[in-house]
Formats: structure tokens, C-alpha cells, sequence
């Protein structure tokens, strides 16, 4: 999830307690919880700020790593307290690092499996991707409660805990209809495709109503969107890669073993050079816009095997997107 969202959520945690007067100004452990939960639902991706050796490791290793673990969460709660602590140093630890803890749980590492990239929760022990594909990572209409909520408790400070709780539930009541509307859709898909193995949707672009599925036959991907009123539209069919479309050698390569085992549906290609190199492209259907795939990571290697360059590609820019996505480009 954006940050935007991860702090605003982290508010509405802290609202989750009760003052320690109420009605009345709030106490120095109030303003602490409110301060440190924000903090905890913002520090786990300071991982963000690691080197790496390429985009593709950053995005796929050094981003949402350990401190995107449940073991790691006390540390995180820890490092809220303490800064929460040092800003006001009458508050009472307890109830500051009780809720920082809760907020890094919620706020943060769940808002982050909701969405579709993945989140490896239980880092050290698995190196499994969680996720649970109910929003894109941006979504508006999870974010503007909470936002309104937070402007409301700025303004009518003697309302501030009600209006971020409103504001809260808004959200919570918004991703509960996108529960119901993913389990309908993929309903709707299994009863069109009855002999596929498997089959997934996924948020779409600023929609509530359509979403984008895969759905995995013996010998090919059928992709397309699904929406409330009518029959999914089937949108294109890919061949699935077979195990070894690729050479061993490149396979164990670290980068090329990272983004094959973040692909749910990969597209898996390897295109020569003149020179001796080559180029892989990996992508996930998963992220697909009218039935081609968006995002892809391109690895370059050099004559003799090894990795050269690594990117990642959203399959143009942002405007180029949205024209595809309202179904104008040509």
C-alpha cells in the first residue's frame, strides 16, 4: 500500500484507544500512541533506502523483506516507542509500544497483503509471497475516508477520535465489498472456464465492478475481465511456458531464480542477440491490460551468461496506460 495510506491507517489504530480523560485535552501517553502508531505503520519500508544491485533485487528482495516480517515487528513497535518516548517523555511505554505493535500489524503488513505484489510475512522461517489481491497498490477509495476522517479530526478536534474511527470503518466497509465482489467474479469465471486448473482475479485500474483474471488451462493461460452484469470477456489466450524454456544455467542465476519465483502466471521468453547476448523477459499475467502484460522484469546477460543488466518495465508510461486502459491506443 502507499504510504499515505499506511499513516492514515496507523492513525485510526491509535484511535482505537480510549483517552486517558474524556472529553478532556489529551494526555502526553494519548498524543504518544496517536504519534507512535503512525511511525510503526511508516518504518517498515525504510527498506526502501537499501542498496541493492539492481532494480529487479530491490524490488523483489530488499523491499518488503525482513521488516515486512511478523518477527520483525517488535523491533519496528520498538523503534516507534522510542521516538514517540523521546517527544513526550511523560508517556507511559505500555500503552505506546501495545498499540505501535498493533498498528505495524495492521496498518502496515496487512494493508500490504491486501494488495497484489506479495509480502513475505514470515520471513525468516518461508520465503513464500502472501497476498490476499483485493486493491491495487494505489486505491483511491481506501485512502479518501481515511484522508476525510483525518482532516475532520484536525478541524473539530473535540471530535478527532470519532472521525478518524468513521473514517476507518468506511475504508473497512469498502474492502469488505471488494471481498464479496472477488469471491462473485471468481465464481462467475470458474462456471465460464469449468476445466480450469485454477483461476484468479484481480483488481483493475480505479474499477469496483470489473476485475482482471487468469485462469490456468492444462496447455495455456486464458486471460480477460470479469464485472458485475455480465458474462466474464475473454480478452486473450497465452501458451504456458514449459519448465524448461529456460537453460539451467540461466535459471540459477540469483535475480532470474527471484522474479521466477515471484511470477503466479509467467511469461517466460529468451531473444538472442547479434552479439552473443541475450536478453529474458519475465512477466506475470497477473498484471495484464487488455490481455498483454504490463509489467515485466528484463534481464540482459552478457555472451558469456552472466547477468549484465536487470530492469523493470510497467509497460509504458502512466498516460500510455491509462490510453490502453480506456481502450484508445491504436
Amino acid at each position: 500500500m502507499d504510504n499515505l495510506t499506511h499513516g492514515l491507517l496507523g492513525l485510526a489504530v491509535g484511535a482505537l484507544r480510549r483517552p486517558d480523560a474524556a472529553g478532556g485535552p489529551l494526555s502526553a501517553t494519548d498524543k504518544a500512541v496517536l504519534l507512535g502508531c503512525a511511525l510503526a505503520a511508516e518504518l517498515p519500508d525504510l527498506d526502501n533506502l537499501l542498496p541493492s544491485e539492481n532494480s529487479v533485487v530491490h524490488a523483489l528482495q530488499a523491499h518488503r523483506g525482513l521488516s515486512h516480517a511478523l518477527v520483525f515487528t517488535p523491533v519496528v513497535a520498538l523503534a516507534a516507542t522510542a521516538v514517540a518516548k523521546a517527544v513526550f517523555r511523560t508517556a507511559r511505554v505500555g500503552p505506546v509500544f501495545l498499540f505501535s505493535l498493533i498498528s505495524v500489524c495492521l496498518a502496515h503488513l496487512l494493508a500490504d497483503l491486501w494488495t497484489g505484489w506479495g509480502t513475505r510475512v514470515l520471513l525468516p522461517f518461508s520465503d513464500r509471497r502472501w497476498t490476499l489481491d483485493w486493491t491495487m497498490v494505489v486505491d483511491p477509495w481506501v485512502t479518501l475516508p481515511l484522508l476525510v476522517g483525518a482532516v475532520w479530526a484536525w478541524r473539530r478536534r473535540t471530535v478527532w477520535r470519532r472521525a478518524l474511527l468513521v473514517g476507518a470503518a468506511l475504508s473497512v466497509a469498502y474492502l469488505g465489498l471488494r471481498v464479496a465482489l472477488q469471491n462473485v467474479l471468481s465464481g462467475r469465471v470458474r462456471e465460464a472456464l469449468p476445466a480450469a486448473e485454477r483461476v484468479q482475479v484481480f483488481p483493475a485500474w480505479l474499477s469496483l465492478t470489473t476485475w482482471r483474471y487468469v485462469a490456468l488451462l492444462p496447455d495455456e493461460y486464458v486471460v480477460g475481465t470479469a464485472s458485475l452484469g455480465r458474462a466474464p470477456i475473454e480478452e486473450r489466450r497465452w501458451p504456458r511456458p514449459v519448465p524448461d524454456a529456460l537453460p539451467e544455467s540461466v535459471r540459477n542465476i540469483p535475480t532470474v531464480r527471484e522474479a521466477l519465483a515471484w511470477a503466479r502466471f509467467p511469461l517466460v521468453s529468451q531473444v538472442p542477440r547479434p552479439d552473443g547476448a541475450s536478453e529474458i523477459r519475465i512477466g506475470d499475467l497477473r498484471y495484464h491490460l487488455n490481455g498483454e502484460p504490463t509489467l515485466q522484469f528484463i534481464l540482459e546477460l552478457n555472451p558469456e551468461g552472466a547477468l549484465r543488466a536487470a530492469r523493470l518495465e510497467r509497460g509504458g508510461s502512466a498516460a500510455e496506460l491509462l490510453r490502453r486502459w480506456r481502450g484508445q491506443d491504436r
